[in-house]
């Protein structure tokens, strides 16, 4: 027997990375489940298209340059498909993120204030220089060219005095009237072109818009040679410094200081806060919605590995991991879990679609119909989902995704940014911000609470009567005696407790509702799994031999058509 070496030896064959919407079998369901057929047809060619772009050889060079120099939103808007293209963007989120190298963490705050501002463009009462400011702004966010904030420190002035001057003169586009200065010591996609920030105002905190870059004729180029009309400089801001991270070290975080920012209130002064809401029910979304999209490529990954890589079998046998019982029975587990999560997410995401756009005159699916709220029950849903969704999905996303990190073995460990499709790592560093970001866990949570008891937060949290009486919604019935017997105080010690038994109860209303669709015997094997894992009734049952085992877990974990080939080959 010859000694290995560099190149010479055993070398383990490469997983092959395939499109996320032939092959993944949770998108596909979620896909079905969520949009109208009629809806499906129109987008699934693209989507499809997406599924092939976000996996090129290109994408991955350039993730791989993204950390080593360091430092889609329109869809959303489209009116063809109305509410239902907010289910659309974000399926198409859900491919793009793990590919993405977190730009969709700007595009989040992108969108959320593409929203605010259509908002306050809506009130006829708005002033026509405001208006104008505002309209620009949404013309440029729609384009398809290619913690606690309460103890703010950043004040704001009116001084209209100073209000001469212009964000760009070729648009002329006015500064504001406001003078804002101030410390932000985390702020990320500090090379926009605009912000929404807050900051306090004699009657309290309160929310503004400003642009980045503001005109200034002097401004001079690296050479020193002045720019004239093409100059510009920063609005009045300082970049102290740029953050060191754990992950997400592709996208620039930085300390900035405000010296006289220029910028336009939004809204009332001191209702900054609710003017916030409108971005953060959007940015959670996102949060959600990437989250579940970190964890389907790693899933991704997992599924290659385990059909190339081959393991000792006992008595001199090998055997490849996708037919390791064992193997299986983990990557089942995760598949389980991924479904729910990918489930729940979607719903917050079409919730965010019906709350703003009409929705258009095509056949829902019984299925659609029965996950569908009332619409005087869209709004307040909105509010407690976007803190359920953000809360459970992104905290299990990572959970799941370091199991699937593991399933690799040391492979999973290593930055590999040689084969950057395999770099499960990196996916593994990005995702753990998104528990953080836009709300830890626990805020979250007590803000979830906060939505329950305010605005009819509990009556747009009701079961469907079509789902029967049905054991897992008896454990909400548990939880709204809860709500109708203690103080706010005695439910926020409890908060994400509470959240999380909530978003269980979603889910697996939601994997009901999916497997009741079609009869999926596949699809009832993870609603089952899933109550099983939660305690929320039933037991293990059904599982006549290993030999039926096996089949079981390849088929959630790969599909039908696996277990079609599989067999085929062993006859």
């Amino acid at each position: 027997m010859k000694a290995s070496s560099s190149d010479q030896g055993f070398f383990q064959e490469a997983p092959v990375l395939v499109n996320q919407f032939h092959d993944d079998v949770v998108f596909q369901r979620a896909f079905k489940l969520f949009l109208p057929q009629q809806v499906a047809n129109r987008n699934a060619s693209e989507i499809e298209n997406l599924g092939e772009e976000v996996i090129s050889d290109q994408i991955f060079n350039w993730i791989t340059d993204s950390e080593t120099n360091k430092p889609i939103v329109a869809v959303g808007y489209g009116k063809e498909d109305g509410a239902y293209s907010r289910v659309v963007q974000f399926l198409r989120i859900h491919l793009w993120t793990p590919s993405a190298s977190l730009v969709t963490c700007p595009s989040a705050m992108h969108d959320g204030a593409l929203r605010l501002l259509q908002v306050h463009l809506a009130n006829p009462k708005l002033d026509d220089e405001r208006r104008q400011v505002f309209q620009n702004a949404v013309d440029h966010l729609l384009s398809r060219d290619p913690a606690d904030v309460s103890l703010t420190e950043t004040l704001a002035t009116l001084d209209p005095s100073r209000a001469a001057g212009w964000a760009s003169v070729k648009e002329g586009v006015a500064l504001g009237p406001w003078s804002l200065s101030g410390f932000k010591w985390f702020s990320s996609a500090t090379d926009s072109n605009m912000t929404v920030l807050l900051a306090k105002t004699p009657k309290g905190l309160s929310a503004f818009y400003a642009p980045m870059r503001r005109s200034n004729p002097e401004a001079k180029s690296i050479t020193g040679r002045r720019l004239g009309d093409e100059g510009t400089e920063l609005n009045g801001i300082r970049i102290s410094r740029l953050k060191n991270k754990f992950g997400t070290q592709s996208l620039p975080t930085a300390e900035l200081e405000l010296n006289g920012m220029r910028g336009w209130l939004l809204g009332a002064e001191g209702k900054g806060i609710h003017q916030i809401s409108t971005i953060l029910n959007i940015t959670r979304i996102y949060s959600a919605v990437s989250g579940v999209g970190f964890l389907g490529r790693g899933f991704g990954v997992a599924k290659a590995y385990a059909k190339v890589r081959s393991v000792g079998a006992g008595r001199g046998r090998r055997m490849v991991l996708s037919e390791s019982p064992l193997h299986m029975r983990t990557l089942a587990n995760i598949a389980a879990e991924y479904q729910g999560l990918m489930h729940l997410s979607m719903l917050s995401a079409y919730t965010l679609g019906l709350e703003e756009q009409a929705v258009p005159a095509v056949e829902l699916s019984e299925a659609l119909k029965k996950i569908t709220p009332e619409p005087k029950h869209v709004s307040p849903l909105l509010r407690v989902i976007s803190q359920v969704a953000k809360g459970y999905v992104c905290k299990n996303s990572i959970t799941q995704l370091y199991a699937c990190m593991e399933s690799l073995g040391g492979v999973g460990y290593l930055n590999n940014e040689e084969q950057e499709y395999l770099n499960i790592s990196k996916l593994y560093r990005d995702c753990c911000v998104l528990s953080i970001w836009e709300g830890t866990t626990d805020v979250l949570s007590t803000d979830f609470i906060r939505a329950l008891l305010e605005n009819a937060g509990i009556a747009s949290m009701e079961g469907d009567s079509r789902l029967g009486n049905w054991k897992p919604l008896q454990a909400w019935k548990a939880i709204k005696a809860r709500f109708a017997a203690e103080t706010q105080e005695q439910l926020m010690s409890e908060a994400r407790q509470i959240l999380w038994v909530v978003a269980e109860i979603l889910i697996t209303a939601l994997l009901f509702v999916d497997a009741e669709s079609d009869k999926s015997p596949v699809a009832s094997d993870v609603l089952h799994r899933f109550v099983v894992f939660k305690g929320l009734g039933g037991v293990q049952a059904g599982i006549k031999g290993e030999g039926d085992r096996l089949a079981k877990d390849q088929a959630i974990v790969y599909g039908q058509v696996y277990l079609h080939l599989r067999r085929g080959s062993e006859e």
